[in-house]
């Protein structure tokens, strides 16, 4: 009986500890319950601010930030800045040595702490006094430089031809951006981003220094502003696009200059009979060979009978040869012309001899 109660009860028992609720303890992580974003702006403060969590709503949810610098004993926000009515982040000032920042809730609890350098949440500001020239096809683009050392200095720049943002950039404010063309208008931005092995990956360009439109030739202010408004996402036509549409015009051209070609060739010369249909078979059967083609004809083609008295006589008119008396009709078969003899083929009369046939 007692193994029987054992049993039960250790097939109840996880079921009974899975429903009851139990508190997660909170950890120091950044995603937990709200984000927080440290910012050091030119290494002359540091701006923390953080996001309240769905846990966290309402005016009792105000979380505080103490900090210190080094071994220094930590203090609380000297300036906090509100977002409806709730604490939303905290500036500090800029001190030496290793910055630990601590978040808690209302009763102390720990949701929040970093400990780093404060310069590596560095964001410069942007460059200021930024002058532009014209030198030939390149322009020489300068500014004073930050009092720190470790950023690099980024110009881009784009025109109405081609708005994708070309990019230049060098360790100091002193460059020079080549292969323009002096009568276009171009946009120029400028500014100044910390190398990674100087800071780290955490720190972050400043914002864009925009420089009005610049021209190389032209009166001054012709390039106030963009010549061609630019639509977002619909990029200029591309050069490719361009020449494949003047080849396919070109090649239509050509087309119809062919077919025109083709009309008056045809018009100025006409076609010439095929002789196949007037000779049958001297072109298929024997090649062209057209005394083969007589002779193979000859056994093929009726006689043709003897003419009436009345019809139409014929008489060869050959030179040197005495014509014949009016009654002497010429039959088709006969001898005639020293020794020659006539024969019908096809239609045609042909008159055989020796060396050869003449067509009558």
């Amino acid at each position: 009986m007692r193994a029987v109660t054992w049993a039960i009860v250790a097939m109840l028992l996880p079921r009974v500890l899975g429903a009851i609720p139990t508190r997660t303890p909170r950890t120091g992580g950044v995603g937990d319950t709200l984000s927080v974003a440290i910012v050091c702006h030119d290494l002359e403060s540091v701006e923390v601010t953080w996001g309240p969590g769905s846990a966290h709503h309402g005016p009792s949810a105000n979380l505080s930030l103490e900090f210190r610098y080094g071994n220094q004993v930590p203090q609380p926000c000297p300036h906090y800045f509100l977002l409806d009515s709730v604490r939303a982040g905290c500036v500090l000032p800029m001190g030496k040595g290793l910055l630990e920042v601590v978040l808690r809730e209302g009763g102390g609890a720990k949701l929040f702490s970093r400990k780093k350098k404060a310069s590596a949440w560095l964001r410069p500001r942007p460059p200021w006094n930024v002058t532009l020239s014209w030198v030939g096809d390149t322009v020489a683009v300068s500014c004073p430089a930050h009092p720190y050392l470790g950023l690099e200095y980024e110009v881009q720049h784009r025109d109405d031809f081609d708005p994708e943002w070309q990019s230049t950039s060098a360790p100091f404010c002193n460059l020079t951006v080549g292969g323009l063309d002096p009568g276009r208008c171009y946009d120029f931005r400028v500014r100044a981003t910390p190398q990674d092995f100087f800071y780290g990956p955490e720190a972050r360009p400043s914002k864009w220094t925009v420089v009005p439109s610049l021209q190389g030739v032209g009166p001054t202010g012709s390039c106030t502003g963009p010549t061609l408004p630019r639509t977002p996402g619909i990029p200029a036509p591309p050069l490719a696009l361009a020449c494949g549409l003047a080849v396919a015009l070109l090649t239509l051209v050509l087309l119809l200059a062919l077919l025109r070609m083709r009309r008056v060739k045809e018009a100025l010369l006409p076609g010439v009979p095929d002789p196949r249909g007037s000779f049958p078979g001297l072109f298929e059967k024997h090649h062209g060979n057209f005394q083969a083609w007589i002779a193979d004809s000859q056994a093929a083609v009726p006689t043709v009978p003897e003419p009436d008295k009345d019809d139409d006589v014929i008489r060869p008119q050959t030179k040197g040869v005495e014509t014949q008396e009016d009654d002497d009709v010429i039959a088709p078969g006969s001898p005639c012309l020293g020794g020659g003899a006539l024969m019908s083929v096809g239609g045609a009369l042909f008159l055989m001899g020796d060396s050869g046939y003449t067509t009558l």
